[in-house]
């Protein structure tokens, strides 16, 4: 049976709730290891599956917004952006979760997890290489499967959200440089010219200061979630080894240098710090 919708296109009819959202097999996925099976496992279990379902939401919007910048679509991307910023101040929350747990619950049942840790995810490296983050080589992603690898080095290989953006720029007429692939840390002076001429006059060229924006509330919501994630290992176990043969937190730290959008940063931290971008506004009002 199918029911139709407004539109006239026959989908088929959910007799339930619970059948549309597949709780049945949903449910069964929180499968503790531990025997006796700890209390505490299947906290762990939920809070990580819970992140790969909203990492698997951040990946889809990602993918909108890109498609968004290669049709031009400025204000339909900030939508996406700005929905990728509301799922990772929810994500950061799952923390709060976990952090529940006390160091003596955990390793109840840490030793069956082997090397299963949160450096194995797959959905958060492929969000990374989608905001523009890049090794200083090839990726290393022998650990995972050959579907794995080549599903993330589609996302490597393929222009991250940040090259779709400056695209688009250079379609509109600004003077972009030809490639930002490798301006992920030492800003490039050519594009933050552009960006100091949006931000000195943005009602001019409101959709890109707009967009510019909902990138630096994401990479926020992004560093804020890693630290949450720093202090809640931090809690649990300390400064002692990953799971994954990290060296847990010490290694978790160093991710929050991981930056996205360095021209856009540079530019407001410098306009602002030395007071040009309220002589820049004049006539719009100051700060």
């Amino acid at each position: 049976m199918s029911a139709t919708n407004g539109q006239g296109t026959g989908v088929a009819e959910a007799k339930d709730y619970a059948s549309y959202l597949a709780l049945d097999q949903l449910l069964q996925l929180q499968k503790p290891q531990s025997r006796p099976i700890a209390a505490d496992e299947i906290l762990f279990i939920a809070v990580h599956q819970i992140s790969e379902l909203w990492f698997k939401l951040v990946l889809h919007e990602l993918s909108g917004a890109i498609r968004d910048f290669a049709g031009d679509a400025l204000l339909p991307a900030a939508k996406h952006l700005a929905r990728c910023q509301a799922i990772f101040n929810q994500l950061s929350g799952v923390w709060q979760v976990l952090e529940t747990l006390t160091p003596s619950d955990y390793q109840a049942f840490r030793p069956i997890l082997g090397q299963a840790s949160g450096s194995g995810s797959f959905q958060f490296h492929g969000i990374e290489y989608a905001l523009g983050y890049r090794e200083s080589g090839d990726p290393d992603l022998g650990t995972y499967p050959e579907a794995t690898r080549r599903w993330l080095m589609g996302w490597y290989a393929g222009p991250s959200l940040y090259e779709g953006f400056v695209a688009t720029l250079g379609r509109l007429g600004y003077p972009v440089p030809t490639s930002t692939r490798s301006t992920q840390g030492t800003p490039d002076p050519a594009l933050e010219a552009v960006f100091e001429t949006v931000y000195r006059a943005p009602h001019a060229h409101w959709a890109i200061y707009e967009v510019s924006e909902k990138l630096m509330d994401l990479e926020e919501a992004v560093q804020l979630w890693r630290f949450r994630h720093v202090r809640a290992v931090e809690r649990i176990i300390g400064h002692l080894p990953g799971t994954g043969g990290t060296s847990g937190v010490t290694y978790l730290a160093t991710t929050l240098e991981r930056r996205f959008f360095p021209e856009i940063r540079s530019v407001r931290m410098r306009l602002f710090s030395s007071g040009g971008c309220t002589r820049g506004l004049a006539g719009e009002g100051s700060l």
